[in-house]
């Protein structure tokens, strides 16, 4: 039967004339980006299953599902009885969550990053005990075929499942209010009793969602209490609105020194900066609004001795302390931003804020998906130094 019924269609588009073949064209794409986008879901599914060495590891995978409930419990038992081991007091956790697109599969591209990333800052700072944590949900619903390049750093083309980052937003927020915050509830517990230095959480597009609504609570929980966070948060090109970030706006502080969080925003992100725009009816990504702080600038040749001829109003300002400061090591210039708006009339004012948003060239972060290099590394590993400096607590292997 159906050997006949493909017979018959043949037999008629066979005799079909050339003009109405152009028409059949539309409907021809349009059949095939239905079949492409919903022809190959993505499952919601379990990718690790930890074992008795997993309690070893330095490296860790916790999963979640679109309810925001972990797929395996078993994964974060085996993550805490290795934070409990001897040695943990000195650990610091280095925690990723992916955004649209990604998972934790095995060969997923941030995984396969990430992995790497944990490698090379601990090969850049040796004397830092480092366990490194994987957040994996469902940042996608479909797998389409083809043009999607979520996987390249200046990639801007994602036309087939476009419109699964409405669905995708709501369930990042969930995983990020659900799971991961109760996550981060047992971890705060442990900083606390002195069985883990920190945690560094770094969230990226989606995941910067799930970092945000898992964490702005206890931010400000902290702040109101007067209590220094020595944990800290990084948010890449995250896919959050101004809207969003609002109530930790107001935020300063408790040591006038380090922020509880730092967003960083490429000028070239075209995902996050034009696209989340246009999805959100013209409501700016918090990256790209009223709320930054700062602006960090790669020094010529990552060379911060070199002397630029600045302009005298620029140099001015960089004159005045805690205005200008620099990344010497990974050759980063970063700049407070003044009378950009209201409450922010000097440097300090910047500076204490609890929540730093910097503006980023795209030396530095390359388009969207151009985070988690070797330099971002050394950057964080030099950056961990300061704050110990300022804490009294460098390793002795510096």
């Amino acid at each position: 039967m159906l050997v006949r019924v493909v017979q018959y269609c043949w037999f008629r588009l066979s005799r079909l004339s050339w003009l109405s073949w152009v028409k059949l064209v539309p409907i021809f794409f349009f059949v095939l980006l239905l079949v492409s986008t919903f022809g190959f879901p993505v499952p919601d599914q379990q990718y690790h299953f930890p074992t008795a060495e997993t309690a070893r590891s330095n490296f860790h995978v916790v999963e979640f599902n679109d309810e925001g409930k972990p797929h395996d419990m078993a994964q974060q038992e085996a993550l805490f009885k290795r934070i409990t081991m001897p040695d943990s007091a000195t650990a610091e956790l280095v925690i990723f969550v992916h955004g649209w697109h990604q998972s934790a599969e095995p060969h997923d591209a941030n995984f396969v990053a990430f992995k790497n990333y944990i490698a090379e800052l601990q090969k850049i700072a040796p004397e830092r005990n480092l366990i490194g944590l994987y957040l994996g949900w469902r940042g996608d619903k479909y797998d389409p075929l083809w043009l999607d390049e979520s996987y390249r750093s200046e990639g801007w083309l994602e036309p087939l499942d476009f419109p699964s980052i409405f669905q995708r937003k709501r369930v990042s927020r969930r995983v990020g209010e659900v799971g991961v915050s109760r996550l981060l509830d047992r971890l705060d517990a442990v900083v606390e009793q002195g069985l883990l230095k920190r945690y560094i959480f770094i969230g990226h597009s989606l995941g910067g969602s799930v970092a945000i609504h898992a964490s702005k609570g206890r931010i400000k929980a902290a702040i109101d209490k007067g209590k220094q966070n020595p944990n800290l948060y990084l948010l890449l090109n995250p896919a959050i609105t101004a809207k969003e970030y609002k109530p930790l706006d107001s935020l300063l502080s408790v040591d006038r020194q380090k922020p509880s969080m730092v967003v960083l925003q490429s000028k070239g992100d075209f995902a996050v900066k034009e696209a989340f725009n246009f999805l959100k009816d013209g409501e700016r990504a918090v990256g790209n609004s009223w709320a930054i702080t700062h602006d960090i600038d790669k020094c010529p040749r990552g060379n911060c001795e070199i002397q630029l001829n600045l302009n005298s109003q620029l140099a001015q300002h960089d004159a005045i302390p805690g205005c200008m400061m620099q990344l010497d090591r990974s050759g980063w210039r970063i700049r407070a931003r003044v009378h950009a708006r209201r409450g922010i009339d000097s440097c300090d004012d910047a500076n204490m804020q609890a929540v730093w948003v910097l503006a980023v060239s795209d030396d530095i972060i390359f388009g969207h998906n151009g985070i988690l290099t070797p330099d971002h590394a050394g950057a964080l590993a030099e950056i961990l130094r300061l704050i110990d400096r300022h804490n009294n607590q460098i390793p002795e292997a510096i």
